[in-house]
């Protein structure tokens, strides 16, 4: 019997229901939990008060009244408001396809081998993401410097040096 013969005897459709006796596999969600909680105190409780309070308005005496939805209304007759709207949706519309394109010609250009001096622009790429952790590693270095740094020198103020 060759192997044609035997995929052409073979039902359609088969009788049997096949049934995932796998368990959910929870490991990936324990992972996110930590992120999950930073993200939710550090950026939707924020959020959240800010609407909250958005609903009251302080005053001098009296401390916070409930306004309601007055403070919105306030604001989008406010025509400085739209103003700045305009200012930032102009500022986005201009400004968001220029730097993806100058971004994209760059990262071509870098990738391409035709670019005379390649290596110089990729530094220079790059330098401004690597000098902030050198100078930071240089400051603090300087700072627990056991002769001349700001630990060692205080050591020295209240005689503790080792």
């Amino acid at each position: 019997m060759s192997a044609t013969e035997v995929v052409a005897n073979m039902p359609l459709h088969s009788a049997t229901v096949r049934v995932n006796k796998h368990k959910a596999d929870w490991r990936g969600w324990k992972f996110m939990w930590p992120f999950a909680l930073v993200f939710v105190f550090v950026f939707v409780i924020p959020i959240l008060y800010a609407i909250y309070i958005s609903f009251f308005q302080k005053q001098m005496i009296g401390g916070t009244k409930f306004v309601g939805i007055s403070n919105y209304i306030r604001l989008f007759h406010d025509q400085q408001f739209w103003s700045s709207v305009g200012r930032v949706a102009l500022f986005t519309a201009v400004q968001v396809p220029i730097m993806l394109f100058l971004s994209a010609a760059m990262a071509l250009a870098l990738d391409s081998m035709k670019l005379h001096g390649a290596k110089f622009f990729r530094i220079s790429t790059f330098l401004p993401y690597a000098v902030p952790a050198v100078v930071s590693t240089l400051v603090w270095g300087f700072m627990y410097g056991a002769k001349y740094g700001l630990v060692g020198s205080l050591n020295d103020w209240l005689g503790t040096n080792l």
